[in-house]
């Protein structure tokens, strides 16, 4: 039998004591080592090695045994050498990685059992079909571009409300490993895809751990202090090179601004920790949240669609790193407006203990599919 433990919940509080972080090398490594994420990577069939029934929606997002999923057919039925050369055309299937309402179509019609589940990030992917004029057979992998629909649901990059050119640029540039990263909170492990060159030199830890030092546990870009969670500020190699250790190629980030450094979309940050870190931010008063360029800056990327779509909208801008007292502890919330007492969080934990307090609280994909009413609780 397959011994699968996950040591997220640990590790969270561990760094938050201020103890050593050894626990992500070991979950990572468990992670790789799984038969879930290794069959996931050469693609699962639903019908044959999982059922429908096992397909979560988190969010709005796909999900399988707490994974970011994707659902494809790939059997084409258009011209298979043109989808071979370019995926991305109008008439080959698409990745899907929102309940969108083709999903949901699908269900309804029982067509599941063709699709393909995976979280392989790697942009190529099995295809099949016939040749247009021999009828020839053929197998072999393309490009595939993500669905409309999911990025309509999702409004990722403020897709929903893009136009014209605007939105098929999204489409286009659209890179598989920043989406995932994009929505790495909802998820409790995350396909590793390294985008660093080399290999740490063995010296590293101290090199690491003296800089940061240097820097008082400082986060050099938005300046929050975390001498208490010292484990929560990174030593960033500026050009991705990680034997490089020259000082000016050295940069201490907190875990949230290193994450969403260029080329960084390979790493994950626990939700708890980008809570901390902004209500630290908040305490130091490191931001200000009265414009929504700060807050899409600061906020969860995952909370990114949902943003774009208040700024547009013209809404009060949310407040980022406030905490409510429940009993003898405190309950973090993702985005406030206190004046309304009106929360948006990302997990459905967080909702109860938080209503008891008098907030109204929804999931951020409730308030993308219900803005309307959203709307009229905020304003």
């Amino acid at each position: 039998m397959k011994l699968e433990i996950d040591f997220n919940t640990l590790q969270s509080a561990a760094i938050k004591m201020g103890a050593s972080n050894k626990q992500t090398k070991l979950d990572s490594t468990l992670s790789q080592l799984s038969a879930i994420d290794s069959g996931l990577g050469e693609g699962l069939v639903l019908g044959e090695d999982l059922q429908l029934s096992e397909i979560e929606n988190i969010n709005s997002l796909l999900s399988y045994k707490g994974r970011q999923i994707m659902l494809y057919i790939p059997e084409q039925r258009s011209n298979i050498e043109e989808v071979i050369k370019n995926g991305k055309i109008k008439e080959a299937r698409r990745l899907h990685v929102a309940e969108c309402g083709t999903i949901e179509d699908m269900r309804n019609k029982g067509f599941f059992d063709r699709y393909q589940v995976t979280n392989d990030i790697s942009g190529s992917y099995p295809v099949a079909g016939r040749q247009h004029y021999r009828g020839e057979w053929i197998e072999s992998k393309a490009e595939l571009g993500v669905c409309k629909n999911c990025l309509r649901v999702l409004n990722y990059k403020g897709y929903a409300d893009l136009k014209g050119d605007a939105k098929q640029k999204v489409f286009l540039e659209l890179k598989l490993s920043e989406l995932f990263s994009t929505y790495s909170s909802y998820f409790k492990h995350y396909p590793m895809r390294s985008k660093t060159i080399g290999s740490y030199t063995q010296d590293w830890d101290k090199i690491s751990e003296r800089y940061r030092q240097q820097q008082n546990y400082t986060c050099e870009q938005c300046g929050v202090v975390l001498t208490r969670y010292k484990k929560l500020l990174h030593t960033h190699h500026i050009n991705c090179v990680k034997t490089d250790n020259s000082l000016n190629n050295l940069k201490a980030l907190c875990a949230d601004c290193h994450s969403k450094q260029p080329n960084h979309d390979h790493m994950h940050v626990l939700h708890d920790d980008r809570l901390l870190i902004n209500q630290l931010r908040k305490e130091q008063g490191k931001f200000d949240c009265s414009d929504y360029q700060e807050v899409l800056l600061y906020a969860d990327s995952a909370l990114e669609g949902l943003l774009l779509k208040c700024k547009k909208y013209n809404l009060p801008s949310p407040e980022l790193g406030i905490s409510v007292r429940n009993g003898d502890n405190f309950v973090s919330i993702d985005l406030a407006w206190p004046r309304k007492k009106f929360a948006v969080v990302i997990e459905k934990d967080q909702i109860q203990l938080l209503r008891t307090q008098g907030w109204t609280v929804y999931l951020a994909s409730d308030c993308l599919n219900n803005f309307a009413s959203m709307q009229q609780m905020i304003r």
